[in-house]
């Protein structure tokens, strides 16, 4: 199927995002939202983003090409003419439900419906369609208009066509457009979150300062540290998608409990001016760590009665590496394609894998070992990694 135009469900920062994707590859775009207010702001955000494209060297005519292939609407009479519909509003099952409805009922019966989820199911959302053989999960990255990963999730029910089409559309957007197997989280936040949660671990049991952590990983391989991460996203979000893994994969998820302290006393990050850091409320711009933060971990260990384990930046991404070997032996994705996902997905100048490949996988499971002993789930070895290192293997790949 050839995928000429697209409608968005949702005009908020992330269905505006995919707007200007969208109609900077040359795709014309019905652009939704629940009322003519909604609708204007989220216009004015692409608006916001076309100006800055033409700040850094775009051609003025070419933005005005761009916006004039956008066509803003509050219903759905026009969605007979796509192919493919994103549905790119909040991740709250019943709100999918609804939209869902209404694209089966006004869309052509061969346009793909798909979601912009970040982790709800895409077998459940295609069960509120008659057709769940064109439904499909496209997870854009944030912000869509400049991450290059798409990541490209079938249902059950989910016919090869529909995939097909889905990755050569990811293609066409100039993306990394990856397969992913159906699983809570998906794949990039799957493993992202075993590393924000250990990352949590640490400050929480005082081996690691906030910019210890933050400086050490950054040294390492990502271009932020996961508590400025968090910060970033807000501690609340954080906290519901550590709740929702954690119910989803069991006790290797459990959050750390600093992080429910921190939402209940407000310490959100940019959004509320306090996190793990302190920001400007005009610039959002860092202005040294939270001096909250040191009194609030006062509650998880005594005055400076802290653990004697000596910080290592390893620990941090052995979850991760772990995680990526469960995935593997799941085939929730390619081997070839996970390290370009992550990379692509959070801008990790190495993938997991390769990390695991450096630091010698039979190292990498001796030190998960030691780690399993003492502080249990968060460190199972992943079979698979066993398997790989009793036989001798080097790399995964």
């Amino acid at each position: 199927m050839h995928i000429k135009k697209v409608a968005v469900v949702g005009a908020g920062t992330m269905g505006a995002s995919i707007a200007v994707a969208l109609i900077g590859h040359g795709f014309p775009v019905l652009l939704k939202d629940v009322n003519q207010s909604t609708l204007e702001a989220g216009m004015a955000r692409i608006d916001r983003l076309l100006e800055s494209r033409v700040k850094k060297g775009l051609p003025p005519t070419d933005a005005q090409k761009q916006k004039a292939a956008l066509l803003p609407t509050t219903d759905f009479s026009r969605f007979g003419e796509v192919d493919l519909a994103i549905e790119a509003a909040s991740e709250n099952i019943e709100t999918k439900r609804a939209i869902f409805a209404d694209l089966e009922k006004h869309c052509s019966q061969q346009a793909i419906l798909s979601s912009n989820t970040s982790g709800l199911s895409i077998t459940r959302i295609g069960g509120f369609t008659s057709t769940p053989e064109r439904v499909i999960g496209l997870h854009f990255f944030n912000p869509a208009h400049l991450m290059k990963l798409v990541e490209v999730i079938p249902g059950l029910d989910t016919s090869e066509e529909t995939v097909s089409a889905a990755l050569s559309f990811g293609h066409a957007l100039g993306k990394l457009a990856v397969r992913v197997e159906e699983c809570a989280s998906f794949l990039v936040n799957r493993l992202l979150g075993r590393y924000m949660n250990e990352s949590l671990w640490c400050l929480q049991e005082g081996i690691a300062s906030v910019e210890e952590i933050d400086s050490a990983a950054c040294r390492y391989v990502m271009p932020i540290g996961p508590l400025a991460l968090r910060d970033m996203n807000g501690a609340d979000v954080g906290l519901a998608v550590a709740c929702f893994n954690y119910q989803e994969y069991g006790e290797r998820f459990r959050p750390a409990p600093v992080l429910e302290e921190m939402v209940k006393k407000g310490l959100l990050g940019q959004k509320s001016g306090h996190g793990f850091y302190l920001y400007d409320p005009q610039t959002h711009r860092r202005c040294g760590v939270n001096p909250d933060i040191e009194s609030l971990l006062s509650g998880f260990f005594a005055g400076s009665q802290r653990r004697g384990e000596p910080f290592a930046v390893e620990r941090l991404f052995l979850p991760m590496i772990n995680e990526s070997f469960l995935s593997l032996s799941e085939k929730v994705c390619a081997a070839g394609d996970l390290d370009p996902a992550l990379m692509a997905g959070l801008g990790m100048r190495k993938g997991p894998l390769a990390l695991a490949s450096e630091i010698g996988l039979a190292d990498c499971l001796n030190m998960m070992e030691k780690m399993f002993a003492k502080h249990g789930e968060r460190f199972r070895p992943a079979p698979l990694l066993k398997r790989y290192v009793w036989g001798g293997r080097k790399s995964v790949i």
